[in-house]
C-alpha cells in the first residue's frame, strides 16, 4: 500500500494509526482515520483555504506529513511518516521508526511515540497498542486499561466496542462486547469482532447464526437483522450491505433510505458521505437523497469536517470544498 493512503486508515476514527486492517473490516466497507518548510502551499482560486479558524489540518508534501492552518500556511513541519486530525486538541504521529504518538497543536510531543498503533482520544481515552495487545491510555500516556484486549474502539457515551479471545487451543474465537473506561464488560462478549462503536445511542453488531442488527445500551436489538454488514450511525442514517454485497443508507426504522449500489460508503457528515461507484471503483460525495453532488473521480475519500473534505487522487492529498472545488490542491 503506498504511504499516501495510510491518512484514510488513520483519519476516521475507528481505525488505527499502524494497524492494517483484516479482511473482514476491509468487506465492512465503511469507515468506519508531510510539506517542506518555506514551501507554498496552493490554495483554490479564492486564495484562502475554507475550514474552521483556529483548527489545524493534516498534510502530505515531500512524502511527509505535517500541519496547516485554515489560511492554508505550514504551521508545524512536515516531519511524520503518518498524521491523525486533531481529536480533543490531540493528533496521532508516527516516526521513523513507525512508533505512534501525540503532538498538541504546537506541534509539541505530548506523549511519547512507543506504541506500535493506537487511535485518536475520545471521552479522555484512546486505544493503544503494546504489540498485537490492546489497552486504554489517558492524556498524560498512562495505561489505565492493561493491553489485554484484541482491540478496543472509540468510546461513546461511557461505552467502547472490545474483543477478546475466548476459548482454548483449537476452540478459541475472537468475541465482542462493550466496556466501560475501567475495561470492565458492560455488554458481555458476544458478537463478531467487527461490531461498531455507539453511535446516536445505538451499535450495529452481529451474533452467532444471525445477519447484522443494532443494539441499545441495554444490549437490547432494536433494530432487526437484517443485513450482511453495517456502519455506525451518523446524521440519522448508517451503511449497509445487502445480500449482493452493495452498499446504501438506512434509517434508525431499518428502512433503505439510499438504495444500495455503491461498492463501499463513508459516514455522513455535513450532510455528506463518501461512496464508491462500482464501474470504476472512484470516490464521489452524495447528499442525504443519493444524489451525486460531487463527481466519483477520487482515489480516496475523508469525511466532510469544516467545510472541507481530505481526497486522495494516485498518490496526492488534497482538500475540496462542498462544491467538490480544490481548496488546496493535491500534493504528495
Amino acid at each position: 500500500m503506498k504511504r499516501a493512503l495510510s491518512f484514510f486508515a488513520v483519519s476516521l476514527t475507528l481505525i488505527l494509526i499502524g494497524c492494517k486492517q483484516t479482511e473482514s473490516a476491509k468487506k465492512a466497507g465503511v469507515e468506519g482515520e508531510r510539506a517542506q518548510p518555506g514551501d507554498q502551499t496552493k490554495l483554490g482560486a479564492s486564495g484562502e483555504l475554507k475550514g474552521k479558524s483556529g483548527e489545524l489540518y493534516p498534510i502530505l508534501q515531500s512524502k511527509k506529513w505535517g500541519y496547516m492552518d485554515s489560511a492554508g500556511n505550514v504551521v508545524i513541519e512536515p516531519k511524520y511518516q503518518r498524521a491523525s486530525r486533531f481529536f480533543e486538541d490531540l493528533a496521532l504521529v508516527a516516526n521513523d521508526n513507525n512508533k505512534i504518538g501525540y503532538i498538541n497543536r504546537e506541534g509539541k510531543l505530548v506523549i511519547e511515540a512507543k506504541f506500535d498503533a493506537a487511535a485518536p482520544f475520545h471521552e479522555g481515552f484512546a486505544t493503544a497498542y503494546e504489540g498485537r495487545k490492546a489497552g486504554l491510555i489517558n492524556k498524560k500516556g498512562e495505561w489505565v486499561v492493561s493491553p489485554n484486549f484484541v482491540r478496543i474502539g472509540r468510546f461513546s457515551g461511557g461505552l467502547a466496542p472490545a474483543v477478546v479471545v475466548r476459548g482454548h487451543g483449537e476452540l478459541q474465537a475472537e468475541d465482542g462486547g462493550y466496556i466501560d473506561p475501567k475495561g470492565k464488560f458492560v455488554i458481555a462478549p458476544q458478537f463478531d469482532p467487527n461490531l461498531t462503536p455507539f453511535s446516536e445511542d445505538v451499535a450495529g453488531v452481529r451474533r452467532v447464526g444471525q445477519l447484522w442488527s443494532f443494539i441499545d445500551r441495554t444490549g437490547k436489538t432494536v433494530i432487526a437483522p437484517k443485513w450482511f454488514a453495517v456502519g455506525a450511525f451518523s446524521e440519522g442514517l448508517a451503511g449497509a450491505m445487502d445480500d449482493k454485497s452493495r452498499w446504501g443508507f438506512i434509517d434508525k426504522s431499518g428502512t433503505w433510505v439510499i438504495t444500495p449500489k455503491f461498492r463501499q460508503v463513508r459516514f455522513f457528515s455535513e450532510g455528506l458521505a463518501g461512496v464508491q461507484i462500482l464501474e470504476n471503483s472512484k470516490w464521489g460525495y452524495v447528499d442525504r437523497k443519493g444524489e451525486m453532488v460531487i463527481k466519483a473521480q477520487f482515489d480516496g475519500v475523508d469525511q466532510f469536517l469544516d467545510g472541507i473534505a481530505m481526497v486522495q487522487v494516485g498518490t496526492k492529498i488534497g482538500y475540496i470544498d462542498k462544491t467538490g472545488r480544490y481548496v488546496r490542491q493535491p500534493t504528495e
